[in-house]
């Protein structure tokens, strides 16, 4: 069922991008898992870096065809940008049943995307009542310049999603969050987009497995701080290498107070 929120944002595109942007995920994550197998890989370094690059690439191909959309170019990745809302892909848990309102970004977060959040997302009212004090000790994005290419009025949808390399993806939702400090997110309005795989089951059972299995981490690192510039989809590819963002294989949530 669609709410308020997606229909103010992305109108008659809403339900194509709804049943558009799970599919990409998936195929984002079978990708990462070929990349993974090909290179027998004891660890899971293999497939977070793929799974990063892929997650952007296959959300600009989902959105390819739709009327207006635009190409944002950052650093080494790619945000498309439809209706003035740009689809920021968030991998935030390996395993089923983690709340989205839990989701971070993973630190440290580079300057780029404190910018991107800061200038792009919208403010969220806080949560009433407080769960804690920790809100109130965090530093709030303020003053940060918009992208000129993105513009004023272009704002950050997160698309949120679980997934790991055994079960593939478990959860995705998508909606408005604002980043408030050291990589807590502030959640408005989010919606649960249905996954469609004809496995569905089989995933949910899996959904534990891989979690624990790797015998190293892939750890974090800084994304690049490069200009954004605007392309249609049917530009030239520029030939320069994607840099990397490597996700760790727990969820990127806090758990009794610690990730």
């Amino acid at each position: 069922m669609r709410s308020h929120w997606e229909a103010e944002a992305f109108g008659e595109h809403t339900q194509t991008l709804r049943e558009r942007i799970p599919v990409a995920l998936a195929a984002a994550h079978h990708r990462a898992r070929a990349a993974h197998d090909s290179s027998r890989s004891k660890n899971l370094r293999v497939y977070g870096t793929a799974l990063w690059e892929a997650q952007h690439e296959e959300l600009v191909s989902a959105a390819a065809n739709v009327d207006g959309v635009k190409i944002a170019k950052l650093g080494g990745y790619q945000l498309p940008v439809i209706s003035g809302n740009a689809l920021f892909p968030l991998r935030y848990a390996d395993r089923a049943g983690v709340p989205v309102a839990e989701a971070r970004l993973p630190l440290p977060v580079s300057e780029q995307r404190e910018r991107l959040f800061g200038a792009h997302a919208p403010e969220v009212e806080p949560p009433t009542p407080f769960l804690d004090d920790s809100w109130a000790e965090l530093d709030l994005p303020v003053g940060y310049e918009v992208f000129p290419q993105l513009g004023e009025g272009t704002e950050l949808v997160v698309v949120a999603y679980a997934c790991n390399l055994e079960a593939g993806v478990l959860h995705v939702e998508w909606g408005r969050a604002e980043h408030v400090g050291n990589g807590e997110l502030r959640w408005g309005e989010h919606t649960p987009l249905p996954l469609s795989t004809p496995h569905r089951a089989a995933e949910s059972e899996l959904s534990v497995i891989g979690a624990h299995t790797a015998e190293q981490r892939w750890d974090a690192v800084n994304e690049p701080d490069l200009p954004l510039s605007l392309r249609k989809p049917s530009d030239e590819k520029l030939d320069v290498p994607p840099q990397t963002e490597h996700y760790p294989d727990e969820p990127h949530v806090q758990e009794n107070d610690q990730d």
